[in-house]
């Protein structure tokens, strides 16, 4: 696990964390064409490290813990206050978080609805969880990416209404097989079909 600086961002949120076997991407990040935990500052690269490091004793562990945090924006988590926004991998960050509580669920732990804009254009709806092992980060339960604004807000408000977690699961599910090709989806098939087109020929 490797907290890397100068990840390509401008400004005090130029960090970033990641998991990598090349010594060089310490003064490169960006050298091991890995994916990143980018946008953080210096302190929380420093946390999503320290929580790599002790969360983890397997690549594998530590690449699946990496991108199912999300970090908190408001530095106020020490008194484990429901943080305002949160960054999640790859720098994006999410517009207001929208607290949500299922049923029968133990009181310490929240719960929470974020919505990023991505860089395409689309929207993505993620699921969190914080709980006294977790914080102050938050655990991604559940996503569904590539939305159009109004599906976004849709489920969003789908989400908020359903009393219990597999409720929530539920609708994220139906969500992911119902959602929108990307564009860039499109032109891999089309690339997978001319490939094997080519090898019938």
């Amino acid at each position: 696990m490797l907290a890397k600086c100068e990840a390509g961002a401008v400004g005090p949120e130029e960090y970033a964390v990641g998991v990598t076997t090349h010594p060089e991407a310490q003064l490169y990040p960006l050298a091991d064409q890995g994916e990143l935990f980018t946008g953080l500052s210096f302190a929380e690269a420093h946390w999503v490290a320290a929580v790599l490091a002790s969360a983890a004793s397997r690549v594998e562990d530590a690449e699946s813990l990496l991108f199912d945090l999300r970090v908190p924006v408001d530095l106020t988590w020490r008194d484990i206050e429901l943080s305002a926004e949160v960054i999640e991998p790859g720098g994006l960050r999410s517009a207001p978080l929208v607290p949500w509580e299922p049923d029968g669920k133990p009181s310490q732990v929240r719960w929470t609805i974020a919505t990023y804009t991505l860089d395409c254009g689309h929207q993505a709806v993620e699921l969190l969880r914080q709980d006294p092992e977790s914080a102050p980060f938050w655990i991604e339960e559940g996503a569904v990416d590539h939305l159009a604004a109004r599906d976004a807000r849709s489920l969003a408000r789908l989400l908020l209404d359903a009393r219990t977690l597999d409720e929530a699961q539920s609708l994220i599910e139906q969500a992911q097989a119902n959602l929108a090709t990307h564009p860039d989806g499109d032109e891999d098939e089309d690339d997978l079909d001319d490939e094997e087109d080519e090898g019938r020929d």
